[in-house]
């Protein structure tokens, strides 16, 4: 039972408000541009047919369609699919930092016409 408690508590508490807050957020990118781009709308309609497959399997746990094995097998799945899906945004914000180059940082490769005694 305790795989299925766990996956009802990640469902309920996580990733379903998770998608809803994405839900949310593409809507007020639609508000504010006052249009849904193509891939607003496609990124839209996955969401909520994410959403609803999670309430739909919600709905097997709670009528006892869903057993421990399967909760099991389902928890994992979701969690590591989420963790991977975490570390892509943390990759995304360390690759944002370096972009900015320095100029400065070239400074001792600059080559002057001094520099020509070799």
């Amino acid at each position: 039972m305790a795989y299925i408690a766990q996956l009802k508590h990640l469902i309920q508490n996580e990733l379903i408000p998770d998608v809803e807050e994405h839900i949310d957020d593409i809507f007020e990118s639609i508000a504010s541009q006052k249009d849904a781009t193509p891939q607003e709308r496609a990124q839209l309609e996955d969401m909520q047919a994410l959403r609803d497959e999670y309430k739909e399997l919600l709905k097997e746990i709670q009528s006892g369609d869903v057993d421990e094995e399967e909760a099991e097998q389902l928890y994992t799945e979701l969690t590591s699919m989420r963790e991977s899906d975490e570390g892509d945004e943390d990759d995304d914000m360390l690759y944002d930092d370096e972009d900015e180059e320095d100029e400065d940082d070239y400074d001792e490769f600059d080559i002057d016409a001094e520099d020509d005694q070799y």
